[in-house]
């Protein structure tokens, strides 16, 4: 059973915003930043139509462009780290009477819930496009809705279930800097992006050029040891939550 004080870290994580101090020093309202984003949103949604009245766009082609989720997975969960020290409020969370694994973890859980929660919005947010679209534009139709919506669930579901490696590995990553052990940093550095690589010649699997066959069903274009790679990412990512709550403990350098 989870503390009142874990779950009031875990909202915390969820709803924290970053630098407050580089927030405060920039001094745009939050309703400009509104402003900007529906700019920016109403350009990308105009121009998608207009190439898809034009019969250019090739719908499983946008999930490419989330192909750079996973990197934001890790650097949310480098910043959660980092930015307690460029807040000046490292002091204060290690202070929490809690656990160094409870801390680590309340932290990492509310970075997922975060992730999981942006997915979810952009599926949502992308597949109503999608299905406007199809009921606009006699080029789409419901079939080609539902190719696009299984292509985006396959592809975002898999980031979902890797993620909890990606992000613990980010934490840790953003702790290894505040240690007496930095210099292994740069090694492992190499190391995840090698292995980001390695996730990315997949990509193939996600996407089949040929499209997916009628008897289609969740998961089934993944090679059949997905299931132990998915098991082995979270097994991998509780390993490095405990590495990241030793360094922590033993080797942090005030």
């Amino acid at each position: 059973m989870f503390s009142a004080v874990f779950r009031d870290l875990v909202r915390h994580e969820f709803k924290s915003k970053g630098r407050w101090k580089r927030q405060n020093r920039i001094g745009i309202p939050r309703t400009w930043w509104l402003v900007y984003f529906l700019c920016i949103f109403t350009v990308v949604i105009g121009t998608l139509t207009y190439f898809a009245v034009r019969k250019d766009l090739e719908l499983n082609a946008l999930w490419t462009v989330t192909l750079g989720l996973p990197y934001i997975a890790f650097f949310l969960g480098f910043g959660s780290v980092k930015n307690e020290w460029s807040n000046d409020t490292y002091g204060w969370w290690l202070t929490i009477p809690q656990p160094r694994t409870r801390l680590v973890a309340a932290k990492w859980l509310g970075i997922w819930l975060k992730v999981l929660a942006g997915l979810l919005t952009l599926y949502v947010v992308v597949s109503v496009y999608v299905m406007i679209l199809s009921f606009t534009v006699s080029h789409y139709s419901f079939a080609t809705t539902r190719t696009f919506m299984e292509t985006g669930f396959n592809w975002l579901s898999l980031i979902v279930a890797i993620s909890p490696l990606i992000i613990a590995v980010g934490m840790l990553m953003g702790v290894l800097q505040n240690t007496v052990i930095r210099p292994l940093a740069p090694i492992l550095w190499v190391v995840f992006m090698a292995g980001l690589g390695l996730m990315y010649s997949m990509t193939d699997k996600v996407f089949p050029e040929e499209g997916f066959p009628q008897e289609y069903s969740l998961w089934s274009s993944y090679p059949l040891e997905l299931p132990l790679i998915v098991a082995l990412d979270w097994v991998l990512a509780f390993a490095v939550l405990r590495l990241t709550a030793f360094l922590i403990e033993k080797k942090l350098d005030l």
